[in-house]
């Protein structure tokens, strides 16, 4: 099983695995990062070595990780300058991009994605994180599983096709919701409100989905079907067009949910 770990890129996946396998005692030989000023957030770290050069990548490791930004995976591995061998194995960590891109450059192949958001020094519980795994043999998979049991209690065994999948749900309750927060923060400053008084409902909403289902939680006046409130509500954005538009859309899919007739 894998005792030593290289990573290739040097952003939020790569700072968040490389603490979670270095405090679980995996050798973390290198870390490689483009750019020599990102070293400083690994210093903590028990690495060995943090590269600027792909030339000089440890070709003795037992397992690889890429996290690097999808469309730059081919590239980093095709510069490579040594083929891995029978016993190595060199996963991504992408949930958009199937794993058999990497089929062509080793027979150990797979994907290793924390569904989590995460930043530098971020104080997420690393062993909440969810990890998806694919893999193209036993071999690589009972590895994977080996690693993910170290830092998470919550991990599954997935398809490409699946993993897809998960991606696009994640991208809808992850970044399309951060998109609304957004636009609802811009709406708070025009209109002279706190947004930070919207904080504690989020967090609180967020609390509840892991004991509800989001059907049950729904509320608010278009579940009610509350014309006279929804009304007064669209007046208030007619000089907010954006979030005219997404009200609607959202109070016309509540009410067609909710209120079938």
């Amino acid at each position: 099983m894998p005792e030593s770990v290289v990573i290739l890129g040097s952003g939020n996946v790569s700072w968040h695995l490389a603490e979670s396998f270095s405090l679980q005692g995996y050798d973390v030989l290198q870390v490689y990062g483009r750019k020599k000023k990102d070293s400083f957030h690994f210093e903590d770290f028990r690495i060995t070595e943090f590269i600027t050069e792909i030339e000089y990548i440890n070709p003795t490791a037992d397992i690889y990780f890429l996290c690097v930004n999808d469309d730059a995976i081919e590239e980093v591995i095709s510069r490579l300058r040594f083929r891995l061998n029978e016993n190595q194995i060199i996963v991504h960590t992408s949930g958009a991009l199937p794993s058999t891109v990497l089929k062509p450059y080793c027979e150990n192949y797979g994907c290793f994605w924390p569904v989590q958001t995460l930043t530098k020094g971020g104080k997420i519980i690393s062993n909440e994180i969810p990890i998806v795994i694919t893999a193209s043999n036993e071999f690589t998979l009972a590895s994977l599983l080996e690693m993910a049991d170290q830092i998470s209690s919550h991990f599954e065994v997935m398809n490409d096709v699946q993993k897809s999948k998960l991606h696009l749900a994640a991208v809808m309750v992850n970044n399309f919701s951060n998109h609304l927060y957004s636009l609802t923060a811009d709406f708070c400053k025009a209109e002279k409100i706190e947004f930070e008084l919207l904080t504690s409902l989020i967090k609180e909403t967020g609390l509840k989905l892991e004991k509800e289902h989001p059907s049950i939680l729904q509320t608010g006046p278009a579940m009610r079907n509350d014309k006279r409130t929804i009304e007064k509500q669209l007046k208030i954005l007619e000089n907010h067009t954006l979030l005219y538009k997404l009200y609607c859309i959202f109070t016309d899919s509540i009410i067609q949910k909710y209120h079938k007739t």
